[in-house]
């Protein structure tokens, strides 16, 4: 439940035009606001914006229940890829080795060699073969999907976005995002069609909706889940980045 009077600190940007409010599980309520803005603006900003924040709590709580266990700093020890069925134990082997990678083992265990006691090289190493593993599976997905539904794909491409599940190029290159192999498989397969379809449609036309609903007539429900789907993404991948932001 939201306070009437909430937390919050306040962050000058340079570049901000406009104040705006950001909430997130690791820094709580932020209001960024332009240089030289009134700071005795703030109080009516968030009582105008109430109806958000108490959305925006309630996101943050369930988020709590998820990630909390996750965000002192450990190292994860199991990963589970919902969207391809498959979930690895994460085993840490310290070596001399300067570099940390992260290499498969039978069992579905996956064993992380190099400087352990880094954590942010440990996360990067496990992030280098989810790539991967997005590459074998997602990548591959896309392309069948491609060929069997007849659009003309050009090129893919792998990688970790920030707020996108998967994006598309006027040049029909589809960018998908490696956070993919935690949501359910039939919401991967919707945001792969939804980019498929871009490659004719690069808007939020009708034509686009219209030509989504005859690849995927159910769209609209599968839409609404992947509203909620970061739930899934697990916090060491993306702690820092999971708010939810507004413009007064």
């Amino acid at each position: 439940m939201l306070s009437s009077k909430p937390d919050y600190t306040v962050k000058e940007s340079s570049r901000a035009r406009h104040a705006r409010l950001k909430m997130s599980l690791r820094e709580g309520l932020v209001v960024v606001v332009p240089k030289g803005f009134d700071h005795a603006r703030i109080p009516e900003l968030l009582h105008r914006k109430r109806r958000w924040l108490e959305k925006a709590a309630e996101r943050i709580e369930t988020q709590r229940e998820f990630y909390q266990p996750e965000l002192s700093g450990v190292r994860p020890e199991r990963v589970a890829l919902r969207g391809i069925g498959e979930e690895w134990a994460v085993d840490y082997r310290p070596t001399d080795s300067p570099r940390v990678t992260a290499v498969e083992r039978p069992g579905n265990r996956l064993m992380v060699f190099g400087d352990t006691n880094d954590i942010e090289a440990c996360k990067a190493a496990l992030r280098r073969w989810l790539n991967r593993k997005t590459h074998k599976h997602v990548k591959e997905w896309l392309m069948r999907l491609a060929e069997e539904r007849s659009f003309n794909l050009n090129r893919v491409l792998v990688k970790s976005q920030r707020t996108r599940w998967a994006s598309c190029s006027r040049r029909r290159t589809v960018s998908l995002n490696l956070k993919l192999l935690f949501i359910p498989e039939d919401l991967i397969r919707y945001v792969l069609l939804h980019e498929l379809c871009h490659t004719e449609r690069l808007n939020h036309s009708r034509e686009f909706w219209a030509l989504l609903r005859h690849h995927e007539p159910d769209y609209a429900e599968k839409h609404e889940s992947l509203r909620s789907a970061w739930r899934f993404v697990p916090a060491w991948l993306d702690a820092n980045k999971m708010h939810r932001e507004e413009t007064p």
